[in-house]
């Protein structure tokens, strides 16, 4: 036996735990003070769950084994002194043990083998997460999509603690946008197929423009049917590639002003998230933490991965539901969310931008519940004495009538930029693909299995 005292241990919740489990019978064998101390035995017992929960073996791969590259990460030795801060007498003993615990009598094996095992950490922890997750949507789909207990409960686990949650560069993972920040300007665009139906919305653009109606709205990836929400985008380029226009149609693009202080979840900077700084792996909260940070990291590609049109009202479930919890949960406050465009990711090209979804309580414009019009637009200059004419379109803000906000405070968090207003002709549509050539057989003989 071997007894080291706290005093001794340099990783701070490990040393909570030497003091707790120290006794006053055996003195201390690494230093001259009087405290009390505790078995390393028992500090050996703690260094193999932590190894198992947090770590994998890195000497016995492809690489090391055959080619007699040296393994990833550290040697028993040093990952044991990184992990506790011990003496390195004390460390000598925590290895002693941890090799008898490994030994299996029976078989005469090692669970490591006869060499002195490597370890990294594992690279992820997520599984038992994206295996609630996977659950959840399978329970969303076929079960029950309002009020499911199963995803409250996960969600609970996935979003309770996003106030505290930080990037890698320590930055909050929901940041401000609005007055006095980067983020003051959206930009949102809308796709019109016939001459008279984008004159009708030019003529209300605050309105037409901005979200839809509550109740008359399609079903998008973040908000139900009828149920409004603010689709928009950093960069004016990515909301035409997300509105997905016909060859044919145009588009009517504007800026919105965020005009009150919003909160978003920056689906981004999951992608960094990191554990609170001073967290232990002797903790046991440590691994249930470990396990979100892993799937967090995930998260922002779960929610925004491209949704072909047959399978969005399947797929869409999930992101609906996320959006109504965020929505709703009082102590988060969350006002919306950014994330990355699926439709605008060109391989090898730096992004442009990101999209922004503004949940219903955020996503009033100024002036969209008016009484009326508040504007006259000409979409065509003609000819003099002539039958030529030109598409040159032009609008005229007229004095407004009264808001009309029924039985609903208002509060905009968004005023239309009217000087910003752009048609778009849509000419030709690019796409980038990546081809798979299909082998042909003259024969079952022919195909290879694998």
């Amino acid at each position: 036996m071997s007894f080291i005292c706290a005093d001794c241990v340099n990783e701070s919740y490990l040393q909570r735990l030497v003091q707790d489990a120290a006794t006053s019978e055996n003195p201390c064998e690494y230093c001259d003070g009087d405290a009390p101390a505790a078995d390393l035995w028992a500090v050996a017992l703690l260094c193999d769950e932590v190894l198992d929960t947090f770590f994998e073996e890195s000497s016995h791969t492809m690489a090391v084994v055959h080619f007699g590259r040296i393994p990833a990460g550290n040697d028993l030795q040093t990952t044991i002194s990184d992990l506790t801060g011990l003496p390195q007498g004390a460390v000598d003993v925590v290895v002693q043990h941890l090799a008898s615990l490994w030994y299996d009598a029976g078989s005469g094996e090692s669970r490591y083998g006869d060499d002195e095992p490597w370890f990294v950490l594992k690279p992820s922890m997520a599984e038992p997460l994206g295996h609630a997750w996977r659950e959840m949507e399978a329970s969303l789909r076929s079960d029950i999509r309002y009020f499911n207990p199963k995803a409250m409960e996960l969600l609970d686990t996935i979003f309770s603690e996003l106030s505290n949650d930080q990037d890698k560069e320590g930055q909050p993972v929901i940041i401000e946008a609005g007055p006095g920040t980067s983020l003051k300007t959206l930009y949102r665009g809308r796709v019109f197929q016939t001459e008279d139906t984008l004159a009708d919305a030019l003529r209300w653009p605050e309105r037409f423009l901005g979200s839809p109606v509550a109740g008359i709205g399609a079903a998008g990836r973040m908000n139900g049917q009828g149920q409004p929400a603010f689709y928009g985008a950093t960069a004016p380029e990515i909301c035409i590639a997300e509105v997905r226009p016909p060859v044919g149609s145009r588009i009517a693009l504007a800026a919105f002003e965020v005009i009150r202080p919003l909160r978003l979840l920056d689906l981004r900077r999951l992608a960094t998230v990191e554990l609170r700084p001073g967290t232990s792996l002797f903790d046991a909260a440590t691994r249930s933490a470990a396990q979100r940070r892993d799937f967090l990291r995930t998260l922002g590609d779960r929610l925004s991965a491209p949704v072909v049109p047959e399978l969005q009202d399947r797929d869409y479930l999930v992101t609906q539901a996320v959006a109504d919890y965020l929505a709703a949960h009082r102590t988060l406050n969350v006002d919306g969310i950014i994330y990355p465009s699926s439709q605008s990711r060109h391989p090898e090209e730096p992004p442009v931008g990101d999209n922004i979804v503004l949940f219903r309580k955020a996503c009033d414009v100024s002036d969209a519940d008016s009484g009326g019009a508040t504007a006259e637009i000409v979409l065509w200059e003609y000819e003099e004495d002539g039958p030529g004419r030109w598409f040159r379109p032009s609008i005229l803000f007229v004095g407004r009538d009264a808001p009309w906000h029924g039985h609903r405070p208002v509060h905009p968090a968004l005023s239309l930029k009217r000087d910003s207003i752009v048609i778009h002709d849509i000419c030709a549509v690019r796409y980038d693909s990546k081809p798979h050539l299909v082998k042909g057989v003259t024969s079952l003989n022919d195909r290879h299995y694998g």
